[in-house]
């Protein structure tokens, strides 16, 4: 399972090494496609959080999705993070395959006033339902990487 790895694959990690003392976290967004970004932010990340929807092609490109990591030889924790969920019984399905899985950080619920405000730019509230939704799934990695620094 080895690959050479060139120095274009590490680039991002050579770049934001000089923000480790100023930041906590650095949040990478990529396209879900084995390019140049992906490796660079794969090499470049400690954890990987994967929204993913509650559709049958989508669980079924996490095997892909680990193929890749191997082929890359990335050993890192990796969570699955429900986007667009639906209250249907095929979403209810797939929620029940993923949610006993130890890497699961939860559910955040398709909304259309969600749909409206990111597509106009609004301010979204912070009391609704699914701002409650990514706070619990956040609040579930934070703990996960407290218990990481306790070992």
């Amino acid at each position: 399972n080895e690959i050479e790895i060139e120095f274009k694959d590490l680039l991002l990690k050579s770049n934001l090494s000089c923000f480790n003392s100023d930041y906590k976290y650095i949040i990478l967004d990529t396209a879900p496609s084995y390019d140049i970004a992906f490796k660079n932010a794969m090499f470049s990340s400690d954890y990987i959080i994967i929204p993913i929807i509650a559709e049958k092609w989508a669980v079924e490109c996490l095997d892909l999705f680990d193929y890749f990591l191997n082929k890359l030889s990335i050993k890192i924790p990796l969570f699955l993070l429900i986007t667009r969920f639906k209250k249907n019984n095929t979403h209810k399905e797939f929620l029940n395959l993923l949610k006993n899985r130890g890497d699961f950080l939860g559910i955040i619920s398709e909304r259309e006033d969600l749909n409206r405000n990111i597509a106009s730019n609004s301010r979204f509230s912070l009391e609704k339902d699914y701002m409650h939704e990514y706070k619990n799934a956040i609040n579930k990695f934070l703990e996960y990487l407290k218990i990481v620094d306790k070992v």
